[in-house]
């Protein structure tokens, strides 16, 4: 097939348009983070080499760590390592300086342009980009171009014309704090080469960099400055501090100079050299840098509008990937911390570990992003264990700096071995972590002794003892995960040794001295760098370095909202840092909170970790869009070897790993809308849905496809590849149980202590259970459904031998006859597998009959004549009534259940005269409530300070016009109506009447009793119709919740059933009347006063608790009468994620928070969700539930 002229155009088009969209180092900046205090590394380099080729100014000071500033345009060489990002400065090592004519060789001073080598940089001609750097020198008339492989630096310089060109050997000026010791060069016959080496001393106390460079053309002559003596006893050197090589140039000619290094000898530069950039094409050399860049920042894909964002996000993850970097020669030998040069271990060494900053976020990031360099990197780390007797603290070239406090090489091992990482020996990595653990030094012996660090004995001693808390609870996941049962449980509780620290009279970690006394004077604002009980920080800051025992930290702020308290106030007191001589790197601040240093890092998480990720979403968006910018001050402090930049790669994709080696990442807020990663797995996206600057709140998470109700994602599940999707809205939200168990506990009494245990269930739960495959969902079910079983059901026999069931409706001693005829509704299915349960469920029925007989106004009784009860109840009530509240479905709950136990067992035992009789006083009963003959007699009234609590006139309610209706002077939820003839009630007095009728024609022949039941039934259906619908402006016609007769209505709904929402439920209306389903859609809106919507949840409550209060009875309402999967789903993951991680069901939550809920013990709601989950396994909708993550 051929293709024409137009085809071919049009495909190569799309081909150029294709391969433009995947060059992902377009969007990198290299020059943020270059002002301010960013300190990041400009130049040359590809991701983790060990070269990192740019240029070198003269300043020396803080801001100048990386060599690199901004404001200053003065460049002294091209040195090939440099550090990116730190507070201290150190490497700069081979500079190289093309020059014309004759210099000083020094590194100068600005004011003196004579003074050395240096030379202005023509910043406005400057390109900056992955793998490549350029600029004009001003003073020679060069332009400098810079490219590199991971050992070699290869420069392109193009002269004037010139016979006094050259290029210029450094060795003297390193970084900083970095001196040089011992340099010199190789005498070489080769006019093309130069050899030589550099040792040093500074932040790393004993430097060794090997090089050979190779030129593109022979020199006319290489001359050696300030020169020592002439060594021959091994080969020919000289100890020099500079060499020149020098060149005659044409106008326009480029000279090229390659320079390779090693860390172990000039052979082995020599070999880097011929290995990795054997030729002299520099512009396949920069696009293969180019390619290799590309390759790694595709890992990550974003789709935005914002090109600001694009460009702040690739460029911080450009900058993730300057360390750590490779410290071998390409034969695998390096040189180990023990001084010593180490053969071949058979994979990559690594250094630049500034882990006390990078294990937070960076070492995060990488396990994700570059799993295939996690095992040579850890090996690395266990070979330094082994070389120098502990784990890195911050190494770098072969030495540790011992920079910083605590020991964050332990947080980085155990990070592996936690997230499964293979290719190493995990059990060597552990006797690692436990040897580092149990090093006396640096503080930790005093640590062990007294078991915190006493401030007087030792600096920062509040942060060192609090970094090594947080190694120790590492240490313990780590141990926990290899089956190490007794280190675990050493070092977690030694990982508590931080809260010696807190002090309860100001909320505030403090130091503390050896006999236990407060540091004074204290002020939590103040700071003395490197000089107080804080590193790099104050107690504003320190205070919240838990994230490994956030319950911990709970507890000694005394609450959960005590704790939250103290967070807010973090970003709203000033940001002045107080005291002479404060910490630079306290920066970034909102309030206290600094995120320009990382101790601060994980603060904003901790909100979604004690159950307000609105908040964290608030700041998470707010750092995101305001700390970072795409200017050279676009960071808010150093950019520490990749985690100021790794703090926003995770962020920004929405997840943060707050807990140190916890193997998960908790979420925030995403800040694209969608994002792909490259996993061993595949690919693992993420989406944002409805994603904006106002719509950052998380509402709902999807995994897979499937509702997830975690806060947090497993690395595991990351790694596998998928979905993750996150639904955005506008208000804060709550998808998650905050007070989710580590572990889902049986919650059930002990068997020996269970009230009644019936096989059927039991065969029931392990049934069900093993067709769950949701963890969570089947330890609910477990313990709710037997919940009235195990606790409420008192079972025996009366003096004639039948049974006899009394039920608690949970945490009251008394038998309620509604909750009662509900609480065992479920297992009436199961009786003709049990013979016990049906007994016990027959002795329900007969006791609910007796006690309507005692008195049928009642609707909760005690087990005996006890006379409790609310002694300020009138009038009095006979000794077995414990509460006198006329409700009609007191009497429809025991006819609904007799009714469902006749049709499934077909026992008419229980029918007997004790039923005939009951059967009469309820129809008497329903019959007065009418109110045609007038109010009748019965009153209640309570002295209360609740007004539903007892009924006003005088205890006769408010008046009713007689038009068939029933009054019910209480509503099910044990509140007064107020308009006395409650619908749902009478909905339910229709259906129970004719179940009723059926029984007694069919068992007791009482055709009469029955007709009266069934022409009562009949008027009340018909009044419903005429009075209880009325014409809502937006719902059109619904079903009223209460009227009177008289035209006045209340437009409400109650969570307690029988209710408007539950009528289908218990079978008194079709689910697809259209009146219900316009009054459905009605109650579960904002229309309906009761209907409560929050962070927490949704749901419907109702004056019995008090306002803002989700009834969960409500939210499985819904879903009994749901018709749609998605709806039914919906109201699962509420109901799990509102217990506050008990496992079972509460009578009422706060729609802000579902761990402040009422009644812990509820039998009815607990044995109501397992009437749910079972219908709902029944109904072959296991898919459904197991569709929950």
């Amino acid at each position: 097939m051929k293709l024409t002229g137009f085809l071919f155009a049009a495909a190569l088009l799309g081909a150029c348009t294709q391969a433009a969209e995947e060059n992902y180092t377009r969007h990198v900046d290299p020059k943020i983070g270059t002002g301010g205090h960013g300190h990041v590394f400009v130049g040359a380099n590809v991701p983790f080499g060990l070269v990192q080729v740019g240029p070198t100014s003269i300043p020396q000071t803080w801001d100048w760590c990386s060599g690199y500033h901004a404001s200053d345009s003065t460049v002294i060489g091209f040195s090939h390592t440099h550090l990116s990002g730190t507070g201290i400065g150190d490497l700069f090592d081979i500079t190289v300086m093309p020059v014309v004519g004759e210099v000083t060789y020094a590194r100068g001073e600005e004011n003196d342009p004579a003074s050395g080598l240096w030379s202005y940089a023509d910043r406005t001609r400057e390109i900056t980009k992955p793998g490549y750097y350029s600029v004009p020198l001003v003073r020679y008339g060069i332009r400098a171009e810079l490219t590199a492989t991971a050992r070699v630096g290869l420069h392109r310089y193009t002269f004037p014309a010139s016979d006094a060109a050259a290029v210029v050997f450094d060795l003297e000026n390193g970084g900083c704090w970095d001196k040089a010791t011992d340099t010199g060069f190789r005498f070489s016959d080769d006019s093309t080469r130069i050899a030589g080496w550099r040792c040093s001393t500074g932040w790393a106390k004993n430097q060794e960099v090997y090089f050979v460079a190779e030129f593109s053309k022979p020199a006319k002559g290489i001359s050696y400055l300030q020169p020592g003596e002439i060594d021959d006893s091994k080969m020919p050197r000289i100890a020099a501090r500079y060499a020149r090589v020098d060149f005659d140039t044409a106008e326009g000619e480029q000279v090229l100079v390659k320079v390779a290094l090693s860390p172990v000898s000039i052979e082995g530069a020599k070999a880097n050299l011929a290995a990795e950039l054997p030729g002299w094409d520099f512009d396949a050399t920069a696009a293969a840098a180019d390619k290799a860049w590309n390759d790694e920042l595709s890992k990550v894909k974003i789709e935005t509008e914002d090109e600001t964002s694009k460009r702040i996000f690739y460029t911080a993850l450009y900058h993730t990937m300057v360390a750590p970097s490779l410290f071998c020669d390409v034969n695998g030998d390096y040189r180990g911390a023990d001084g010593k040069v180490h053969e071949n271990p058979g994979r990559d060494t690594y250094t630049t570990f500034s882990l006390w900053d990078t294990y937070r976020a960076a070492m995060p990031l990488m396990t994700v992003l570059h799993p295939e360099r996690m095992p040579d990197i850890i090996q690395t780390m266990l070979h330094i264990a082994d070389e120098q007797g502990r784990l890195p603290v911050w190494h770098l070239w072969g030495n540790e700096t011992d920079c910083m406090v605590g020991n964050p090489g332990i947080v980085a091992v155990a990070d592996a071995i936690v997230k499964g990482i293979g290719g190493f020996d995990r059990e060597k990595a552990f006797e690692a972590i436990r040897k580092t653990a149990m090093n006396p030094d640096r503080g930790n012996g005093l640590r062990m002794e007294y078991g915190y660090i006493p401030c007087e004995m030792f600096n920062e001693a509040v942060a060192y003892d609090m970094e090594y808390a947080l190694a120790d609870g590492a240490a313990a996941r780590a141990a926990e995960t290899l089956g190490k049962a007794e280190d675990a449980k050493y070092f977690e509780e030694r990982s508590h040794s931080y809260r010696n620290y807190f002090d309860p009279a100001t909320r505030f970690m403090r130091g503390r001295d050896s006999r236990k006394g407060w540091r004074t004077p204290f002020n939590a604002f103040a700071s003395t760098h490197r000089a107080d009980d804080y590193c790099e920080g104050n107690a504003w800051q320190y205070t919240w370095l838990a994230p490994h025992d956030v319950k911990g930290l709970e507890g000694l702020f005394g609450s959960r909202a005590k704790m939250i308290e103290k967070l807010d106030s973090l970003f709203t007191v000033s940001s002045v840092i107080e005291g002479g001589e404060t910490s630079p790197d306290i920066s970034g601040l909102i309030g206290q909170y600094a995120h320009g240093n990382e101790p601060s890092h994980h603060i904003l998480y901790l909100y979604t970790m004690l159950g307000q990720p609105w908040k964290t979403a608030d700041k998470v968006r707010e750092v995101l869009t305001t700390l970072y910018h795409d200017r050279p001050d676009g960071l808010s402090g150093n950019e520490d070897v990749g985690q100021m930049s790794a703090w926003y790669v995770l962020s920004s994709l929405g997840m943060y790993e707050a807990e140190p080696a916890g193997g998960r990442y908790w979420f925030g807020s995403p800040l694209f809308d969608r994002a792909e990663i490259s996993v061993p797995g595949g690919t693992f996206t993420v989406t944002a849905e409805n994603n904006s600057a106002v719509n950052k709140y998380i509402q709902r998470v999807w995994l897979n496809g499937q509702p997830y109700t975690k806060p947090w994602i497993g690395h595991a599940d990351l790694m596998k590849g998928g979905e993750l999707r996150f639904e955005m809205g506008d208000g804060p939200k709550v998808w998650y149980c905050p007070d989710e168990p580590e572990a889902y506990a049986d919650q059930r009494p002990a068997e020996e202590k269970r009230l009644f245990k019936s096989e059927a269930v039991e065969g029931e739960i392990a049934r069900v259970c093993g067709l769950l495959t949701n963890e969570r969902l089947r330890w609910m079910f477990a313990n709710c459904f037997p919940n009235t079983l195990d606790t409420t059901v008192h079972y025996g026999e009366d003096e004639a031998g039948n049974p006899d069931t009394y039920v608690y409706t949970g945490d009251i001693p008394a038998m309620w006859l509604r909750d009662s005829g509900a609480q065992v509704w479920p297992y009436v299915q199961l009786c003709k597998e049990d013979p016990a349960l049906q007994k016990m469920i027959a002795g329900v029925i007969r006791r609910q009959l007796k006690l309507i007989n005692i008195d049928p106004y009642a609707n909760a009784f005690n087990v005996a004549p006890t006379g409790a009860h609310n002694k300020t109840d009138f009038p009095q009530a006979d000794p077995m009534v414990f509460e006198r509240k006329w409700e009609i479905d007191s009497h429809c709950y025991p006819l609904r259940l007799a009714h469902h136990y006749w049709k499934t067992t077909g026992d008419t035992s229980v029918f007997d005269g004790e039923w005939t009789s009951a059967m009469r006083n309820i129809v008497k009963t329903l019959r007065e409530q009418q109110m045609k003959e007038g109010p009748g007699d019965y009153t209640f009234l309570r002295t209360t300070d609740r007004q539903l609590d007892t009924r006003c006139h005088v205890g006769r309610g408010n008046p009713v016009k007689p038009v068939g209706l029933i009054v019910s002077a209480f509503r099910p939820s044990d509140d007064a109506t107020t308009f006395g003839f409650l619908v749902p009630s009478n909905f339910m007095a229709v259906t129970s009447l004719r179940k009723a009728a059926e029984i007694l024609t069919a068992v007791n022949g009482e055709r009469e009793l029955a007709a009266e039941c069934t022409a009562l039934a009949d008027e009340v259906a018909g009044a419903l119709q005429q009075y209880a619908v009325v014409e809502h402006p937006e719902f059109g016609k619904i079903y009223a919740f209460e009227v009177d007769g008289f035209g006045g209505c209340f437009l409400m709904d109650d969570a307690n059933v029988p209710s408007l929402l539950a009528m289908p439920y218990l079978g008194d209306v079709e689910r697809t009347d259209p009146i219900y389903e316009n009054t459905r859609r009605f109650v579960w809106s904002e229309e309906n006063p009761y209907f409560w919507r929050g962070s927490a949840g949704e749901g419907i409550g109702g004056p019995h608790i008090g306002v803002e209060m989700i009834w969960p009875m409500s939210i499985m309402m819904r879903a009994f009468t749901s018709e749609d999967d998605a709806e039914i789903r919906d109201c699962i993951v509420a109901l799990m994620t509102t217990d506050a991680g008990t496992g079972f069901m509460h009578e009422s939550f706060s729609r802000h928070d579902a761990a402040n809920f009422t009644r812990p013990w509820f039998a009815w709601q607990n044995t109501l969700f397992g009437e749910l989950i079972l219908k709902l396994v029944n109904e072959n909708k296991v898919d459904l539930l197991n569709s929950i993550d």
